[in-house]
């Protein structure tokens, strides 16, 4: 997978009994001055995660990657996980078929999606930040599509109005009506 610097990173939220995707959080990973101002608690962040091994990393590390950063952040003398976590909620939109994308707080006010559901997905946006932020550029690409994979999501280089529209609602399709004629045959 090609990954240019339009990278942006696509999580299901909800999806059909077919698995698939309903409710998505289109999200587009921090800037190089936003990792500059953050890069020691992503370190720390991801260095705490990794302490545990790789398969508790890739197994549980999605699931706690904010609750650690914010961990993390209080034995800083300058935390500064309001901010990250912040910046992070203000680059992530919640696509819900058919309709427009909406900020998190707006998603979360509409009942599109609840707290619960954005602190699970805020986790698997922090995990993947703290592993491809910290990538340097020539493997940024195989560590996005690595990382995607784990948290069964996807990347596109689609902007967030195209990649909106790509989504198609699920409509059951319709039984096509014969027309009955009341004469025997």
């Amino acid at each position: 997978m090609y990954v240019n610097d339009d990278l942006n990173l696509v999580l299901t939220i909800k999806q059909d009994d077919n698995e698939h995707p309903l409710v998505t959080a289109y999200h587009t990973p921090i800037s190089r001055a936003v990792f500059e101002s953050h890069y020691s608690i992503l370190a720390a962040t991801k260095s705490k995660l990794a302490s545990k091994g790789t398969i508790y990393m890739m197994d549980s590390g999605p699931r706690i990657a904010a609750m650690t950063l914010r961990d993390e952040a209080k034995d800083d003398e300058r935390p500064k996980d309001t901010a990250l976590l912040a910046e992070i909620k203000r680059l992530t939109m919640i696509v819900s078929q058919g309709s427009e994308p909406l900020p998190v707080d707006s998603a979360i006010a509409s009942g599109i999606i609840d707290d619960e559901e954005w602190q699970d997905t805020l986790s698997e946006i922090v995990f993947f930040t703290c592993l491809y932020a910290l990538a340097k550029k020539a493997e940024k690409s195989r560590i996005a599509d690595a990382i995607a994979s784990v948290l069964n999501a996807s990347i596109t280089a689609s902007p967030l109005t195209e990649y909106a529209s790509s989504l198609k609602p699920s409509m059951p399709e319709k039984p096509s009506r014969k027309a009955v004629s009341s004469v025997p045959a």
